[in-house]
């Protein structure tokens, strides 16, 4: 009888079961179908819907099943509250790395719907997906990535106290890998960084100090020699970490983190991008020079440093970052024969000739445009680079040259990139005039000095666009070269040419150019710019090719290397 009562009861509770299991599988099966709607779309974001579409059709649901489908940007930030790491974009925003999608469904009611009107119920999921694309580059600058002498005398000026690291501690320095993730972890503990977010460190600040205690406590036992000293003389010397690595949004968090961690350097990397930071200059030695015929004698130095707009030795970034190349300025001072310049005239004579040429091997520019993820056809592409000329300035990098004659204040040669504005004249040659006077003794005018000064830019790039491919990455062809070909002996005559090379008598020699002088000088000025370049240009070439082999510095060339193209593995997030 008990039972007889409750089995209306006992089965309602088991129609509940049964419906309540069914719709759990329902929610479960719309789920996963949402997941993978979210995985396919986010794997190309510009076709996100029809990607998500069609998983749905594989799935066997209808496409209107698919309620919403956003795409946007997350951000794997610990610090950041959850609720607020997607942020919803336009379609082709390069900076979409996640799709989220919400499907619709209907669960039926079997048992159940003997107690509703209904024989459904409404089910609603939601997913996340994420996908972020990046690429680790570095432009090798030959004068940013100094040999021994370069290095400690770059060294030595930025700490203010002599530095020598020895040719073995050198060699095992260059010879040692770092990875970069290492680096920053160790830099967060040093810096004793509280963040939640282990990508904060990019934008942090550090010592010189600090980046070599961090490098000697990852490096092997062997490979950390030097670095003692380096730590005592680097000391307090302030950078950015960014001067390391940089380039990428940190708020990307973990992700950003974990391609760092994919970034192998070596060790002497390191050492030469904190010697970069600061601009130093030192003597060339270009003893070969001498042996160009009709030169007397040559000096010359380099001054070197990134342009204002610097950053890290290693670009790591998504679309549209961009790396500059270090810029250089070469001063070469030479005395030439003034016998080169032939007769200028009956009574002239020149007694000295000598020629300052600065040339500014501005900062090659390398832009990363495009960075895919979507296809692993080896011929597909997997990154693309803009290294097209951008006009020189201290504000940016640059594949073209500029060249000068004249004169340039100390403090421009030394801190910074030269720009037109700041060149004035230089003293290039004296004269004595020796004017015959019949029946009289001869009239000689010792000491009059010609100026002159002259401006040029030079240089484009062959190449405006380098193309990787996935085959490339595979097979690890990383490195590609772009430049602007041959530049110096066409430079230094367009230099010299006449349409370019002001000249004039030094201010304050007017007193000694007497009434019978003036035509003599007049002829000599006259004479002068096509002379220059006739007799000059030959050996200046010579001159001013031998100093910048002796740098071992290109007009116009830059060595773009792939360091690492970085394509996160799709997740599904919260």
């Amino acid at each position: 009888m008990i039972v007889s009562l409750l089995l209306t009861v006992l089965l309602g509770f088991v129609a509940l079961g049964v419906d309540v299991a069914s719709l759990y599988r329902e929610n479960a099966n719309l789920q996963a179908d949402a997941d993978l709607a979210a995985m396919s779309s986010v794997r190309d974001p510009d076709e996100a819907t029809p990607r998500a579409q069609l998983s749905l059709g594989h799935n066997q649901r209808e496409t209107d099943t698919l309620s919403e489908l956003v795409t946007g940007r997350y951000l794997r930030n610990p610090e950041i509250p959850r609720d607020n790491r997607f942020t919803p974009l336009s379609t082709g925003n390069p900076a979409i790395n996640a799709v989220r999608v919400k499907l619709k469904d209907e669960g039926p009611l079997h048992f159940a719907k003997i107690f509703s009107d209904d024989d459904h119920v409404d089910l609603t999921r939601s997913a996340t997906a994420i996908r972020t694309g990046a690429a680790s580059f570095s432009l090798n600058s030959n004068i940013a990535r100094l040999d021994i002498t370069d290095l400690n005398a770059a060294l030595s000026q930025s700490f203010g106290t002599e530095v020598s690291i020895s040719a073995g501690d050198h060699s095992a320095l260059a010879s040692t890998s770092v990875n970069m993730g290492d680096l920053l972890k160790e830099l967060n503990q040093l810096s004793g960084n509280a963040s939640r977010n282990p990508a904060a460190i990019l934008d942090e600040g550090t010592t010189a100090g600090d980046v070599f205690t961090a490098l000697q406590n990852i490096l092997p036992a062997g490979a950390s020699g030097g670095l003692g000293a380096l730590i005592g003389a680097g000391g307090l010397m302030a950078l950015d970490v960014e001067a390391l690595v940089g380039g990428i949004d940190s708020d990307l968090g973990l992700t950003a983190f974990e391609f760092a961690s994919d970034i192998d350097v070596t060790a002497l990397d390191i050492v030469n991008a904190v010697a970069s930071v600061n601009s130093f200059q030192h003597e060339l030695a270009a003893d070969v020079a001498i042996a160009v015929p009709g030169v007397a004698s040559v000096t010359s130095r380099l001054a070197a440093g990134e342009p204002p707009a610097r950053s890290g030795w290693v670009a790591l970034g998504e679309e549209g970052v961009q790396l500059h190349r270090a810029a250089a300025r070469v001063l070469t001072e030479v005395s030439l024969d003034p016998n080169l310049l032939g007769s200028l005239g009956v009574g002239v004579s020149v007694t000295s000739l000598d020629l300052p040429i600065y040339v500014e091997v501005a900062g090659a520019t390398a832009t990363l445009e495009e960075i895919s993820c979507v296809s692993s056809e080896p011929e597909a592409l997997a990154a693309r680079f803009s290294t097209a000329p951008t006009p020189i300035s201290p504000e940016n990098g640059t594949s073209v040259a500029a060249l000068y004659l004249g004169k340039v204040a100390e403090d421009v040669f030394t801190s910074g990139p030269i720009s037109a504005s700041d060149l004035s004249f230089a003293d290039i040659l004296d004269l004595t005039l020796r004017i015959d006077l019949p029946l009289l003794p001869d009239i000689v005018i010792a000491g009059i000095t010609v100026q002159a000064r002259s401006n040029i830019t030079v240089g484009q790039s062959q190449t405006e666009t380098i193309r990787y491919t996935n085959d490339d990455v595979t097979n690890n062809r990383m490195i590609r070269h772009f430049g602007s070909g041959e530049l110096v002996g066409s430079a230094i005559s367009t230099l010299l040419s006449p349409a370019h090379t002001e000249l004039r008598v030094k201010p304050g020699q007017e007193g000694l150019i007497t009434p019978l002088a003036a035509p003599l000088v007049s002829a000599v000025l006259s004479l002068l710019p096509n002379r220059l370049l006739s007799a000059l240009a030959a050996p200046l070439d010579g001159v001013v090719d031998t100093v910048l082999n002796s740098a071992g510095l290109r007009l116009g060339e830059g060595e773009l290397t792939l360091e690492g193209h970085h394509c996160e593995a799709i997740r599904l997030v919260q």
